[in-house]
């Protein structure tokens, strides 16, 4: 029922649209992230982990706009021995709205300023 909420969900949201989901853990927000997920980008068996692991996935099309999640994967580049905290997912050939990249993070984990440079 989680995850069919998300996908219906996935049929509501526009370009700029940011959803947070706050719950303990084992609530069901990994579950409707994940039905999200699928149904924007129309791939049933895509992986979505939970980011309480990770912190940060970053979602595409093959739509998407060159170096549309570019911020996203330099983020996961850590030369200096820091752990990595993002993985780009090529989520699909489309998605519901054409080029626009999804990124499913944790923000209470995040560093500070972080949040709004994923979303700028």
């Amino acid at each position: 029922a989680t995850e069919a909420l998300g996908a219906a969900l996935a049929h509501e949201v526009q370009r700029g649209d940011v959803i947070f989901l706050r719950g303990e853990l084992g609530s069901g927000k990994t579950s409707l992230a994940r039905g999200f997920l699928r149904r924007f980008f129309g791939n049933p068996s895509l992986d979505v982990p939970s980011p309480s692991y990770l912190l940060h996935f970053a979602y595409s099309s093959d739509d998407a706009a060159p170096g549309a999640t570019a911020s996203a994967a330099s983020s996961g580049d850590k030369s200096n021995g820091e752990k990595a905290t993002t993985q780009l997912f090529r989520a699909s050939a489309t998605s519901l709205v054409p080029g626009c990249p999804v990124h499913h993070i944790d923000p209470y984990r995040l560093p500070e300023g972080k949040i709004a440079a994923l979303i700028d």
